[in-house]
């Protein structure tokens, strides 16, 4: 059976990143740390992009959520990972990963299972990283699996929630894709069910797509309008989308 969330529920979530004001602390993909860093102000959220391997655990330490993103793994932020895992450890801090491309390299499958080593982990990829990391996933303990496409699929503890919102736009600008598993992990940041927080965080950037498809002339000014459009969700907004 697949749940989903409504406009009061994703609203409350929102609200709960605005007013906490959590700090997600990201290493991520370089071509997408603008645009992250962007959408996680625009929800409320305070981005850090510490990727030090000398400093990127004691950065982390305070953060409400750790991103780990393989879009452009370095030699210093493949250090970096097994520091980040070990301050999530002690310390609880819920840990999204976005395997980019994990399909094309083995190190990159390499650190994706590093990091699967940390139970509860959520991942957030698209059906072919997804399918990329099926064994992996499998063995794993207590892993949420989101996959996004056309009809987003959040997957873990026996439970499915489906997301059928967004905007074709969304796969035409670079990073777009990177800014969700933030997003996820600033609303699992002030969230404790992780499959919840997930549904709320794309429930809320596919509507916010949606709308900025409305006042945009294209990908470009598109990606512009989605940080308005995110910014300024609220219940009536998106009560009024969620069908």
């Amino acid at each position: 059976m697949n749940h989903s969330l409504d406009g009061a529920r994703v609203a409350a979530i929102l609200a709960a990143v605005g007013r906490l004001r959590p700090r997600v602390h990201c290493l991520t993909n370089t071509v997408a740390q603008n645009i992250t860093a962007n959408m996680l102000l625009a929800c409320g959220a305070v981005p850090s992009m510490a990727s030090h391997p000398g400093e990127v655990g004691a950065v982390a330490a305070g953060a409400g959520a750790i991103l780990i993103n393989l879009g452009t793994i370095s030699p210093e932020g493949e250090r970096a990972i097994p520091a980040l895992v070990a301050v999530a450890r002690e310390r609880g801090i819920p840990l999204v990963l976005d395997p980019v491309f994990v399909e094309l390299s083995p190190l990159r499958l390499r650190l994706a299972e590093a990091v699967l080593g940390l139970p509860g982990v959520t991942v957030r990829g698209n059906a072919t990283e997804m399918a990329a990391l099926a064994g992996l996933v499998g063995e794993a303990q207590g892993v949420l699996r989101v996959t996004t496409g056309k009809i987003d699929r959040i997957e873990g503890e026996g439970r499915m929630f489906a997301v059928a919102h967004g905007h074709e736009w969304m796969t035409k600008v670079t990073g777009l894709g990177c800014a969700a598993s933030a997003l996820v992990a600033a609303c699992r940041a002030v969230e404790p069910d992780a499959a919840v927080a997930a549904a709320a965080a794309l429930t809320a950037y596919g509507i916010a797509g949606e709308i900025a498809a409305g006042q945009a002339a294209g990908p470009g000014s598109f990606a512009m309008h989605l940080i308005d459009a995110l910014a300024g969700l609220n219940e009536a907004a998106l009560t009024a989308r969620i069908g």
